[in-house]
């Protein structure tokens, strides 16, 4: 599922609706009905026809447990996978969440900040998260693999 440069909007959305909705194991007539909608207004919704409809987009989102900040950063940033990658941990959600706050405090004084203090905190932050998660895939790597040899280890042999 790789991102196609110049491809527009629509097949944008499209991909990231449907790997959403297949990381799910929902059929379009299931999310279909728990958006309220019919089956043929879904499918043209999934296929990425017609103008962005938000309420469209939350609607899949609370259909399928993802994430609709995540579903619309993907189509900005031009990433189907990424709706994918957030689906569970609602990271977008979550920023979005944290955004509001940050602008109930700072309130006017945002404007005030500049570029470059913007781009040293948002570098430091994200490429926390990556090291992040790097260090903890590479620690279930070598935890299965570790399990796997002790389990290996400890099996019967086979006899003759």
């Amino acid at each position: 599922m790789d991102s196609l440069p110049g491809q527009d909007d629509g097949a944008l959305r499209s991909t990231a609706l449907k790997a959403v909705r297949r990381l799910r194991g929902l059929s379009a007539e299931a999310v279909a009905s728990g958006m309220n909608i019919r089956l043929r207004t879904y499918e043209r919704f999934e296929a990425g026809q017609g103008r962005l409809n938000i309420d469209y987009i939350h609607r899949f989102c609370a259909v399928t447990d993802s994430d609709p900040h995540g579903l619309l950063a993907a189509i900005a940033i031009g990433s189907p996978e990424f709706a994918v990658r957030t689906a569970g941990n609602k990271m977008m959600t979550i920023l979005v969440i944290l955004l509001q706050q940050l602008d109930h405090e700072a309130g006017d004084q945002l404007g005030e900040l500049d570029a470059r203090t913007l781009i040293g905190a948002f570098t430091e932050t994200f490429d926390g998260l990556a090291a992040t998660a790097r260090r903890r895939a590479e620690e279930a790597g070598r935890f299965l693999q570790d399990g796997a040899d002790d389990l290996a280890g400890r099996r019967p042999r086979p006899g003759r």
